[in-house]
C-alpha cells in the first residue's frame, strides 16, 4: 500500500515541504491513484495524469511563479520538464508494488521500451534482476548510465 507520506517523500526534492504541506489534498489524491493502479490500465495514462495534476497544482499554489523552496531552503523555479520526471518517480511507487511474476516483468520490459521511464528500468534491475539474464541486466545498466544523470541512479545501480 502506497502512503501519502511516500508520495511526499518522493516529491520533496522537487517541491519542498512548505509547498507539499499546502498541496496535502493533492498528495492524498496521488496516493489513491497509485494504489488503484493495475497493469490492466495504461501506465502511460496514469503518468500523464500525474504530470498534469502536478503542473496545475504547483502553478496554482505558486501563483504561476513556479518558485519553490527546497529542503536546503534555496528557492528554485520548477521547469515544465520536471513534472514528467516527478510523475515517473511517482510511478516507481506503483511499480515496486508489482508481484514478481512473468506478466509484470513483461509489462515493465514493454513499458521501458516505449517510454523513457527510469522507474521501470529501476524496478526491472532491482526487483526483477534474478529473472533476467546477465546480458539484459548489462543492457539496463548501459541505458541508465548513458541516458540519465548520475544523481538519479547512484543509490541503486552498480
Amino acid at each position: 500500500m502506497i502512503s501519502q507520506a511516500q508520495v511526499c517523500k518522493t516529491l520533496s526534492p522537487w517541491l519542498g515541504a512548505p509547498l507539499l504541506n499546502a498541496l496535502e489534498p493533492m498528495t492524498w489524491d496521488i496516493a489513491g491513484r497509485l494504489n488503484g493502479y493495475s497493469i490492466r490500465r495504461g501506465a502511460e495514462d496514469l503518468a500523464a495524469q500525474l504530470d498534469s495534476l502536478l503542473f496545475r497544482a504547483v502553478r496554482a499554489a505558486t501563483e504561476e511563479s513556479m518558485l519553490v523552496q527546497l529542503p536546503d531552503e534555496t528557492f528554485v523555479r520548477v521547469q515544465v520538464e520536471d513534472f514528467a520526471v516527478m510523475a515517473d518517480e511517482l510511478m516507481l511507487l506503483a511499480f515496486q508494488e508489482f508481484p514478481k511474476d512473468g506478466e509484470h516483468l513483461q509489462f515493465l520490459r514493454d513499458y521501458s521500451l516505449r517510454h523513457a521511464s527510469l522507474s521501470a528500468l529501476r524496478v526491472l534491475y532491482t526487483r526483477f534482476g534474478a529473472q533476467q539474464s546477465p546480458k539484459e541486466l548489462d543492457a539496463i545498466v548501459s541505458v541508465v548510465k548513458s541516458c540519465y544523470p548520475a544523481f538519479r541512479w547512484r543509490g541503486w545501480l552498480k
